[in-house]
């Protein structure tokens, strides 16, 4: 049996800093959108970790300009 946490902070070390942001937003998103989705848990849970693997590469999130946006 596979332990989706553990799995997903494994697979968040190969991820890029760039990636691992764009997680960050998407799950952000996915939650403001629809917070009553049952997933939005999961959701917050990757928010977490991967913030967690940019706290180890001593680095954080910092959110994409509205202008990053429509390039």
């Amino acid at each position: 049996m596979s332990n989706w946490h553990s799995e997903t902070m494994a697979n968040f070390k190969s991820k890029s800093t760039d990636a691992l942001c764009y997680i960050i937003q998407d799950c952000k998103r996915a939650i403001a959108a629809m917070p009553e989705n049952p997933k939005s848990g999961q959701y917050a849970d990757e928010i977490h970790y991967a913030g967690m693997e940019l706290v180890k590469r001593g680095q954080r999130y910092i959110p994409p300009t509205e202008a990053q946006h429509h390039v």
